[in-house]
Order: C-alpha cells, then sequence, then structure tokens
C-alpha cells in the first residue's frame, strides 16, 4: 500500500468551506482551534482534503478528522514518529506566528516519545493504534468513553441573558497565581501539565468562584473551569467541601459568556465522560446538546 504524505498548510477561511463542502464532521471543531491560533494544520490534499491533522502547539495533542478511512490508514504509513513527527516539516513552520508554546514541543523535532490523540472518534481508534503499535511500547485508551457537546446558538441575545442569571460579583477569572493549585487538582496532572495549566490560567476565557476564608481573610479558589488550546472548555472543578452549592453552574456561566465574546462566530464545545451525570446534566441544563462520542489514546516509550 502506497503511504499518504501530510502537507503543512496555512489557515484560510475558504478552507473551511471546503472541508465542509466534502462533508467533514464536527466543523467547530476545527474553526475553533484554528481561529484560536494554536496549532499546526496538515492535510493529505489542499484541493481534495480527506484527512486533516491539527497538531496543538502548546499541550502538542494531535486531533484527527477525516472522510476517508482508507487514506487515513495509508497516511499513518508515511509518518515516521521516531523521528518526531514536526521533523518532515522543519522549515515550512512559520515560527514567528508561534505566541507560545511549551517545552515538549521542540522534541517532536528530535522524536515523539510522548503523545496523545485527543478526541478520537470511535471509528478510527483502530486504525490508529495499529500503526501506533509499531513506534510505542505502552499504548492506554482505557480512559473512558467522552460525549462531544456543543451550544446551539438560536438566539444569541437571549442565551446571553439566561446565562448572565447565574452569575455573581464572586465570579472572575483564573490568574496565573492560581496555575499551580488548578495543576494540582487535575485529574490528568503530569510532569508536563503545568505548563499547559499555566498558559490556561492567564487566559481570559476562564472563570473562578472565590469566597472569602473568615480564618485568613484571603479570598479561596473553591471552583473553576477553563479553556484548552483546542478552544474547547472543560477541567470544571468544585472543592468537595463547596459541591451542591450551585458554584459549578456560575463557573460555567461565566466561561460560555466570554467564549461567546471573544469568538462569536465559533459554537461552544467541550467533552465530558459519558458516567459523569452531575457535569452532564449541567451542561444539558445550561443548552448543550450531544454531538459523537470520542477516546483519548496516549502512547509512550516507558524505559
Amino acid at each position: 500500500m502506497n503511504s499518504v504524505k501530510l502537507q503543512l498548510f496555512k489557515h484560510d477561511i475558504s478552507f473551511n468551506t471546503l472541508l465542509e463542502a466534502r462533508g467533514f464532521k464536527q466543523i467547530f471543531r476545527i474553526e475553533n482551534p484554528l481561529e484560536l491560533g494554536n496549532v499546526l494544520s496538515f492535510t493529505d490534499s489542499i484541493t481534495e482534503p480527506n484527512v486533516l491533522f491539527l497538531f496543538d502547539i502548546i499541550s502538542c495533542d494531535i486531533s484527527i478528522f477525516t472522510i476517508n478511512l482508507e487514506i487515513l490508514d495509508k497516511v499513518f504509513e508515511g509518518i515516521n514518529f521516531s523521528i518526531g513527527f514536526l521533523t518532515p516539516y522543519k522549515d515550512e513552520i512559520d515560527y514567528s506566528n508561534i505566541k507560545y508554546k511549551t517545552p515538549s514541543f521542540d522534541s517532536h523535532f528530535k522524536h515523539s516519545e510522548t503523545l496523545t490523540f485527543k478526541a478520537v472518534t470511535l471509528d478510527i481508534e483502530e486504525i490508529i493504534l495499529k500503526h501506533l503499535k509499531n513506534y510505542y511500547n505502552t499504548l492506554r485508551n482505557n480512559f473512558g468513553i467522552f460525549d462531544s457537546f456543543y451550544l446551539p446558538i438560536d438566539n444569541k441575545e437571549e442565551t446571553i441573558k439566561k446565562l448572565n442569571k447565574n452569575i455573581d460579583d464572586n465570579v472572575n477569572s483564573l490568574t496565573i497565581e492560581d496555575s499551580e493549585y488548578v495543576n494540582n487538582n487535575w485529574p490528568y496532572k503530569s510532569n508536563e501539565s503545568i505548563h499547559f495549566i499555566k498558559w490556561a490560567c492567564s487566559q481570559e476565557i476562564s472563570a473562578s468562584y472565590r469566597i472569602k476564608n473568615e480564618e485568613t481573610g484571603e479570598n479561596d479558589l473553591v471552583s473553576w473551569i477553563l479553556m484548552y488550546p483546542d478552544a474547547s472548555i472543560g477541567s470544571l472543578f468544585s472543592d468537595p467541601k463547596y459541591r451542591g452549592k450551585g458554584f459549578a453552574r456560575k463557573v460555567s456561566s461565566l466561561i460560555i459568556l466570554k467564549k461567546l465574546q471573544s469568538q462569536p462566530t465559533q459554537l461552544p464545545y467541550l467533552f465530558i465522560k459519558i458516567d459523569n451525570t452531575p457535569s452532564q446534566s449541567l451542561m444539558r441544563s445550561l443548552g448543550f446538546k450531544t454531538d459523537t462520542q470520542v477516546k483519548w489514546i496516549v502512547c509512550s516509550n516507558n524505559k
């Protein structure tokens, strides 16, 4: 089987239209990160795309979209992860447009010792695993199944009005000073995660809820939610002592408002484990609808 080489392309609004015309699904998951500017984009064909890879500059994760499983198979056959996913494109990347990158970014010009494929639709999981086993001695796809949610906007003004009713003066943005605490409470904490969390906490699109501690006089952080580099929202967390008080609804409402303001043409979206009933119920009550189910695949070479 002849392999297919990916091509690096620069974001052009007309390419989104072409992808939609070609039959790509979940266009909102493509347009969001492209508009945010935190991804490098790769396709098998600029004029007749069948496969799209989005390489996240900050988290170094890869998102995959395809309308042709056979060509996706051929694309994977042409990738040599042992030399680093980005190595073939080293001279083509416009580094001046990269505003923020984590330390692990440079490793993908040498090797891709650890790599995450995010929000993989279930129909392409087998193809990915088949090829990754040639490079990695550890493959994990047992993190559970997630529902992909998006927020349809029928009446933007009415949506904003409803969200504003959920917010009070204790809701604000996260700050860079919150990053260590947020990272320590993130269920997917790793040696590299603090870099992503620092980026997320420094963004305007985040939300936190603070309560004054009567003993210390400080405003304690008790609930938060943030935006990922792919422009999805997530990592909703509330201190167990303060759950059931509606703080998660407040921070979720604020981050959705900020998302609508900063990316007014894009639909807010997120991922929730299918067995996370409280978060599923909360987001449905805020108007979110499910789209498809996805998984995460993490591969590494453990010594």
